[in-house]
């Protein structure tokens, strides 16, 4: 059976489509984001536009981690694990303060411990263990 033919474990497929999700979100926040800036809705035009930026591409990042991560490259599984450490960091800081929130704490929290338990099983790992780059030997099968 061809490689690209293989069946993905379930926990990379629980991985990546969450995280693509999360991605899809954080591309809303910066739509809106976007939106603010060019409706005026903004305090400081130069902060709002540099938040956008970050948001944006955040958003971008997330999403090609998804991809790859689908795809099987192994450099996406710590990718992916990185963006559950900031969201959890950001869980923290919603569980507490001025303007905390434990409805936005527990929806980061949950999905960012799922993603992490997925990449890091036996499964995900195997599967993700190869370079991800076409071979000679994968190039002469498929003729």
């Amino acid at each position: 059976m061809p490689k690209e033919q293989q069946i993905r474990p379930i926990g990379l497929v629980l991985a990546a489509g969450l995280i693509a999700l999360e991605g899809l979100f954080v591309g809303f926040l910066a739509a809106q984001l976007g939106l603010s800036v060019v409706n005026g809705n903004s305090r400081s035009l130069v902060s709002s536009v540099a938040l956008f930026a970050l948001v944006a591409g955040a958003a971008i990042w997330v999403i090609f981690i998804a991809i790859n991560l689908w795809r099987g490259r192994r450099w996406a599984r710590s990718a992916g694990f990185f963006w559950q450490l900031v969201q959890l960091a950001i869980a923290t800081g919603s569980f507490g303060g001025q303007f905390g929130s434990q409805a936005i704490g527990w929806a980061l929290v949950m999905p960012s411990v799922a993603v992490m338990i997925a990449l890091l099983s036996k499964k995900v790992v195997a599967a993700t263990m190869r370079s991800g780059e076409p071979t000679s030997e994968d190039e002469v099968s498929r003729d």
